[in-house]
């Protein structure tokens, strides 16, 4: 195990590829969330699946999906999931079944979507973000910065709001659930990179895939630039989405469908 270069450590404890038995196709991880206290939830676009693996690399099974359905993005509400795939928002019952789908406005390939608690979902769509209950009812919209100048095609949750990565201007925005800007960290700042999947951790850290430079930045609360948490130095080769799991763990998918997970030393 090797120690990053940066002020928030990380030990990768383990790595596996997401590859299952039943795949026709080499594994495209496009979605991942925490499953449970130790499990990861992964969106395989290519294969069509959502498959379970735990943080040690066990495969656990899939979570059904409707048929001919590919899903994008993935945020997990208790022991109900909830997916993108397209222009179209999914909710699956927790029993193996599906409890709705809604359309969602068109403007975007793909959507991102996090969970706010256990019974609301945020979901990104051109120049906002809207958010939607259990019963698929619209119960909100979020602009950040009161415009609808981003185009958030990553989004996370943290405390009293959101990060997401804006493709449009390639920074990363920090805003309150009520739109309010927290913080804008630009391209600049992210090496003249366009900004790719975005998590936070329990203290707040921001955790940025910058795939181009083969880096994971680390950015505080308030948005200020921490420095690398991983690099190429790592082992992590064009990586691709990144999720805080449990237990303290930061998980990093790449492009090559292996995924690599790191224990966040403080």
């Amino acid at each position: 195990m090797r120690r990053c270069r940066s002020g928030c450590p990380g030990w990768r404890s383990t790595c596996f590829w997401a590859k299952t038995p039943t795949d026709k196709r080499r594994p495209q991880v496009t979605g991942l969330c925490p499953f449970g206290p130790g499990e990861l939830l992964v969106a395989d676009e290519t294969n069509g699946q959502l498959k379970r693996f735990s943080l040690q690399g066990e495969f656990r099974g899939t979570v059904p999906v409707p048929e001919g359905v590919a899903p994008f993005s993935v945020a997990a509400l208790g022991s109900k999931v909830a997916f993108t795939a397209g222009s179209r928002l999914f909710l699956l019952d927790g029993h193996g079944g599906l409890a709705w789908e809604k359309a969602l406005p068109k403007g975007q390939a793909n959507h991102a979507m996090a969970a706010l608690g256990s019974d609301r979902l945020a979901v990104s769509v051109t120049g906002h973000v809207e958010l939607y209950n259990l019963e698929g009812q619209q119960v909100g919209k979020v602009r950040p910065g009161g415009s609808a100048r981003h185009c958030l095609v990553f989004l996370a949750r943290r405390e009293g709001g959101f990060v997401g990565s804006d493709w449009h201007y390639n920074s990363v925005v920090l805003f309150a659930e009520n739109g309010g800007l927290v913080a804008e960290c630009q391209e600049r700042q992210l090496g003249g990179c366009q900004p790719g999947s975005v998590c936070t951790d329990p203290r707040g850290t921001v955790y940025v895939v910058l795939r181009e430079l083969n880096r994971v930045l680390a950015l505080s609360p308030a948005g200020e630039v921490l420095g690398d948490f991983l690099t190429a130095e790592n082992g992590i080769d064009r990586p691709r989405m990144a999720t805080v799991a449990g237990d303290g763990r930061l998980a990093v998918a790449l492009c090559n469908g292996t995924i690599h997970v790191f224990k966040i030393r403080y």
